[in-house]
């Protein structure tokens, strides 16, 4: 048996560093980030000897700061796997074979990076995996196979494929680093006039939500306009909660489905993510008639789910996670877990639906640590004010079914605030994330699984 005060430390010790790391990959890939448009710049308005000789000597530098920040990231991965079973096996009283052969791994994989930061390995002689092709796009896999990789390997990928930051499975800092540089050259791009307008004033909000606080993370970028942003690093998190928007949202409003997200937080350490990987229907008429923009990205919501799930087993720290989709959202939402695999989610609430895209609960499945199972009651759950009109159209059956009618099979909660009348018709499906209302306080009650 370890000593608890020494294990204790040990572990606190452990979680500092991974924190540390990856707090300090993303910093140096910020500035990677502003040598790389330094160089576009020099490359486009400075000719000449002096000129090629500057762009090169910048050249190496970011190139120099990617591979560091590369390291940053990696050592990050490692403390926060490894040195989570390390840590398990010391506060629980683990057997000393267990012990030793987690700091055995522990050790190996630091002995990677130490090498790789020493430059006992050139990246340029490494083989690059066609990461997705290679797992046949399944986030479990690519999480698996991201985690095997040493230092240069990741390097040469990252520094190869950019999109990668998109990618399900792999660790959150990373997908933050990689995306911030595309989002970086996408704004060029658009201010090159090479983006329609639209898009580059979207991506253009995603840049200013982004830099008023450091630590949000981003977690997917589409050049279209799409992504998804959370609070903090999910990785590890005691709980996350994902708000899927509804009608009328897009990058431009990010900022009011970020802070609705983090008003379903309900602790330090709960991180709430924005997911705007969708493109929403712009107004009721274009929302009412079909669900063909939530079937769209349907897929994008179930791998964005089980990447988090992938990323989270493999330090053994299986966080609840709720997905909540409002208002068209909750078409999206049902329509993810309409799919035979299932959503890794721990709940799925709909909030204000005109339609959860199925027809009863039985055509819902979850994804359970990578098995399928039917979803119960106990997953899924559903909110609504009585004086809010949107849920009275899935009389219609065009979106599916309420989720929380009669024969549906989930139960639901009325959240009506009190003194609504007739007079809250028009204000009724906006409030719910109000602060100090009693459906904020009710579906936070439904997302952290309390009836």
């Amino acid at each position: 048996m370890w000593p608890a005060p020494r294990a204790e430390a040990l572990v606190i010790a452990l979680d500092r560093a991974e924190a540390e790391a990856a707090a300090t990959g993303r910093a140096v890939a910020d500035e990677a980030n502003e040598l790389d448009a330094i160089v576009r710049d020099l490359a486009a308005g400075w000719t000449g000897h002096s000129g090629l000789a500057a762009r090169l000597h910048t050249e190496g530098v970011c190139a120099a700061a990617q591979v560091l920040s590369g390291h940053c990231l990696y050592l990050a991965d490692v403390l926060r796997a490894e040195g989570s079973r390390l840590a398990r096996a010391l506060v629980a009283g683990g057997t000393a074979t267990e012990v030793e052969d987690a700091d055995a791994a522990l050790a190996a994989r630091l002995v990677e990076a130490a090498d790789a930061l020493a430059g006992e390995v050139d990246p340029d002689t490494v083989a690059c995996l066609d990461l997705t092709g290679t797992t046949g796009d399944d986030p479990r896999a690519i999480a698996t196979l991201w985690h095997s990789l040493t230092p240069p390997e990741r390097n040469r990928l990252a520094r190869d494929h950019p999109e990668l930051g998109s990618v399900a499975g792999l660790p959150a800092a990373q997908r933050d680093a990689l995306n911030r540089t595309r989002l970086s050259r996408l704004l060029d791009e658009g201010a090159a006039g090479q983006l329609d307008a639209s898009t580059h004033a979207a991506l253009q909000a995603l840049a200013g939500h982004l830099a008023v606080d450091p630590d949000r993370h981003l977690l997917a970028l589409h050049a279209d306009g799409r992504a998804v942003v959370a609070s903090a690093d999910p990785d590890g998190a005691d709980r996350v909660v994902t708000l899927v928007p509804g009608t009328g949202s897009s990058l431009t409003s990010i900022d009011t489905t970020a802070t609705r997200a983090q008003a379903l937080c309900d602790t330090e350490d709960c991180v709430s993510v924005a997911w705007q990987g969708y493109h929403a229907p712009a107004d009721l008429r274009s929302a009412a008639f079909g669900t063909d923009l939530a079937t769209a990205h349907a897929a994008d919501l179930r791998d964005y789910a089980s990447g988090l799930d992938a990323v989270d087993v493999q330090d053994g720290h299986d966080a609840p996670h709720a997905v909540v989709g409002y208002s068209y959202g909750s078409t999206v939402l049902g329509a993810a877990a309409s799919d035979p695999r299932g959503l890794a989610a721990d709940r799925m609430v709909h909030v204000g639906s005109p339609g959860a895209y199925a027809d009863s609960l039985a055509d819902q499945r979850v994804d359970d640590g990578g098995r399928t199972r039917p979803a119960t009651s106990d997953d899924v759950a559903s909110a609504a004010s009585r004086w809010d009109p949107i849920p009275w159209w899935s009389v219609t059956g065009l979106l599916g079914a309420l989720p929380g009618a009669d024969g549906f099979g989930a139960p639901t909660t009325d959240v009506t605030e009190p003194g609504d009348g007739p007079g809250a018709l028009r204000t009724a499906h906006s409030g719910y994330f109000d602060p100090g209302t009693v459906s904020l306080t009710e579906i936070g009650r439904l997302v952290q699984g309390r009836e």
